[in-house]
C-alpha cells in the first residue's frame, strides 16, 4: 500500500527567485457457536476416556455407566447437554451421586469451560480447568475398622454433591465425567462413571474489547505548566486487566503505559491530539483529546519574528514569524494577523495565517532543516521542513485561520524587485512582478497546495470564526487527519481542498456546527478505505478549487463514505457538483 509521502505523481516544479525581503511579503489575497464436538474426540480427551469410549452413546444423555448395575444414581438439576453463553453466569448445576451403601469418594475428569468452577458441598475440593479432581467423602467408614476416608462414621445412605458454577469465558463444547467410588463391604472399591456435556456459545473473550469508562479531556496550559490526562477501562469477564498505551498524533509515547499521562513542563512540542489504546483481549481506543498551549507572547518555542506591522494593500496588517525548529506557538495582536512559514513535504513554502483570540501551535512531524528551499531560489533564507499538525486553543468567535502555499495567485511584492524562474530551462524576466509575472505560462504545472496532517481546535466559548484551507490537502498515515473541532460552532466557512487517510490514519471532519462546509476540488477518496467520521455537518458541498497559481480545479464527485456515530450519513449531507 502506498503511503502519504507518495500520494502525488511527479510534477514539473515551479521555481521562484526571491530576495530575503520577499519572505515577509507573501500574503494570501483572500484570506453462534458449534454445539457438539465429535464424540470420540471428547471421550479421548478425558482421563477416563478408556472407560467411556466403548459406551459413549449412553453417556452422552446422562445414561449411567457403572459396574454395579442399579447400585448408584446420578441426579442433576439440568439435562445434559446443557447450554451457556460467554459472559453470562450460568444457573448452577448440581450433581447428586447417591447409593444404598456408602460412597467412598468421587472425582471429575476432563475439561471444564474456562471461567466455570466445579466444587463440592463435601470434601472442599474445586476444579477450575483441565485435569482430574478427587474428593473424598468425609466420615466414610464401614463401621468395622476400615476407616481413613475422612475419619468418622456415616450411618445409612451417603451422598456427595458437586456443583458447577461461574461465568464461561470461551465458546466451545466441553464434556467432563463424574466417577463415584463405592465401598462394597470387604471386597474393596468399585466405581460408576457418569458423563455431562456443556455447550458454550457467544464471542470468545479474546475478541471482546475492553469498555472505556473514563475518557481523557482536552486541556490547554501555559508553557512550563503540568498537564495530566486520565483514562479508565474495564475488561470483559475472564480477560486480563487492561493495559494502556498513550499516543500523540497516532504515535506511541515511550513509557506512557499507565491510566494517567502527565506532561510536565509543557512546551509547543507537546501540543497535539492524544488518544489511549487500551488492550485486554480486544482493543479499544479513547476519544481524542486536544492538548495545546496558552501564551500572550508573539512566539514561544522554535520560531522567530522576522517582520512586524507589515501593511498589505487590502488593509490587513500582519507580523511574520519563521519556524526555526520542530514546534512553535504563536499569537496575534488585536485586529492584526500573524503569519508563520515553513516548507511542506513537497517542498512548497506554506503560510499559516492566524488572527483573533487564542494560541496557535504548529508541530512538524519528521522535521528537517533549517535549509534553503529547493523549489524557490532564496539561498539566504533557511526554512524548516516537515508535515505539520496545527492546534488552536483558547479560541473564540474572533479567531480565524488560513493555510495556503506560495504562488502567483497568493504572492504580494511591495518592492517590485524579485525574479521568478518558472522552470530550470526558462528565462528570468526581471521586468515583471506580482501576478503578471506568470502571464503566458498557464501550461506550467506545479504542486501549488499546502500539505498538512490536521487542524485541531478548542474554543473557550464554543465558537470559532472561520477555517479557510481551500488551498490545503490534509493527509496522514497514522492518527487523525482532517479537521477535529468537537463541539465548536463555526460562524464563518470551513473550507478544505481534500482529506485523505493512508495506512492506519483516520479521516475526520468533526465540528460542532457550520453553515458553509466545502470540499474545494477534492473527491474525499480514502486510500485506506476508511469512512470519514463526521459531526456537525449538515451539508458538505463539493465545489471547484484552485492551486496557488490560480489554476482552477473543477468540482469533483464525492468518492468518500461519511459516518456519524457509526451511521452512514453520506446521502444526507453530500451536495454533489
Amino acid at each position: 500500500m502506498k503511503t502519504f509521502a507518495s500520494f502525488r505523481h511527479a510534477r514539473l516544479w515551479l521555481q521562484i527567485k526571491l530576495p530575503v525581503a520577499m519572505l515577509v511579503t507573501l500574503l494570501q489575497r483572500t484570506p453462534v457457536v458449534r454445539v457438539v464436538a465429535v464424540a470420540d474426540d471428547l471421550v479421548a480427551a478425558s482421563p477416563l476416556g478408556a472407560v467411556l469410549r466403548s459406551a459413549f452413546a449412553a453417556a452422552a444423555t446422562l445414561g449411567t455407566l457403572h459396574s454395579l448395575a442399579g447400585a448408584t444414581t446420578l441426579v442433576t438439576t439440568q439435562t445434559s447437554p446443557a447450554s451457556a453463553t460467554v459472559g453470562t453466569a450460568i444457573t448452577p448445576v448440581g450433581f447428586t451421586v447417591s447409593n444404598t451403601i456408602n460412597i467412598a469418594s468421587w472425582k471429575v475428569g476432563g475439561t471444564l469451560p474456562p471461567g466455570l468452577v466445579l466444587g463440592a458441598t463435601q470434601g472442599g475440593a474445586t476444579l477450575t480447568g483441565p485435569g482430574v479432581l478427587d474428593a473424598t467423602t468425609p466420615g466414610m467408614s464401614d463401621g468395622g475398622g476400615y476407616g481413613g476416608y475422612g475419619g468418622g462414621t456415616v450411618g445409612g445412605n451417603s451422598t456427595t454433591t458437586p456443583v458447577l458454577t461461574g461465568t464461561p469465558t470461551q465458546a466451545g463444547s466441553y464434556m467432563f465425567t463424574l466417577q463415584a467410588f463405592e465401598y462394597a463391604g470387604l471386597m474393596g472399591l468399585a466405581s460408576d462413571t457418569f458423563s455431562y456435556t456443556i455447550n458454550v456459545g457467544g464471542n470468545t473473550p479474546s475478541n471482546v474489547a475492553p469498555t472505556i469508562t473514563l475518557q481523557p479531556q482536552s486541556q490547554a496550559a501555559g508553557a512550563g505548566a503540568s498537564v495530566t490526562l486520565s483514562a479508565g477501562a474495564t475488561a470483559a469477564n475472564g480477560n486480563p486487566a487492561p493495559t494502556y498505551q498513550w499516543q500523540q498524533n497516532g504515535t506511541a509515547l515511550s513509557g506512557a503505559t499507565g491510566a494517567t499521562l502527565t506532561l510536565a513542563n509543557i512546551q509547543p512540542a507537546n501540543a497535539g491530539i492524544y488518544t489511549v489504546v487500551v488492550v485486554s483481549g480486544g482493543t479499544s481506543t479513547t476519544t481524542p483529546a486536544i492538548v495545546g498551549l496558552l501564551t500572550t507572547n508573539k512566539v514561544i518555542g522554535a520560531g522567530s519574528v522576522v517582520g512586524t506591522d507589515i501593511v498589505h494593500p487590502n488593509g490587513n496588517i500582519f507580523d511574520q514569524v519563521l519556524v526555526t525548529g520542530a514546534a512553535e506557538s504563536i499569537t496575534a495582536d488585536a485586529h492584526q494577523v500573524t503569519r508563520t512559514s515553513y516548507i511542506d513535504l513537497n517542498d512548497d513554502i506554506v503560510q499559516v495565517e492566524f488572527s483573533g483570540a487564542g494560541t496557535l501551535s504548529l508541530v512538524l512531524a519528521s522535521p528537517s532543516g533549517p535549509a534553503a528551499p529547493l523549489n524557490y531560489n532564496q539561498p539566504t533564507v533557511a526554512y524548516m521542513k516537515g508535515h505539520a499538525g496545527i492546534v488552536i486553543t483558547g479560541a473564540d468567535d474572533t479567531t480565524n485561520v488560513s493555510v495556503f502555499t506560495v504562488g502567483r495567485a497568493t504572492a504580494f511584492d511591495p518592492t517590485g524587485t524579485y525574479n521568478i524562474l518558472l522552470s530550470p530551462s526558462a528565462t528570468n524576466d526581471p521586468t515583471k512582478n506580482g501576478s503578471s509575472l506568470f502571464a503566458g505560462h498557464d501550461t506550467t504545472h506545479y504542486d501549488g497546495f499546502a500539505d498538512i496532517a490536521y487542524i485541531a481546535i478548542a474554543s473557550t466559548n464554543g465558537k470559532f470564526g472561520g477555517l479557510r484551507a481551500s488551498n490545503a490537502h490534509f493527509f496522514a498515515s497514522n492518527g487523525l487527519t482532517g479537521v477535529y473541532a468537537p463541539g465548536v460552532a463555526f460562524e464563518g466557512p470551513v473550507f478544505v481542498s481534500n482529506i485523505e487517510a493512508f495506512d492506519a490514519a483516520s479521516p475526520v471532519l468533526i465540528l460542532g456546527s457550520a453553515s458553509d462546509t466545502r470540499v474545494t476540488g477534492g473527491d474525499m477518496f480514502q486510500d485506506n478505505g476508511q469512512a470519514v467520521q463526521v459531526n456537525g455537518v449538515t451539508q458538505l458541498k463539493f465545489t471547484a478549487g484552485s492551486d496557488s497559481a490560480g489554476t482552477i480545479f473543477p468540482a469533483q464527485n464525492n468518492r468518500g463514505v461519511f459516518k456519524q456515530n457509526g451511521t452512514d450519513v453520506t446521502a444526507q449531507i453530500v451536495v454533489q457538483p
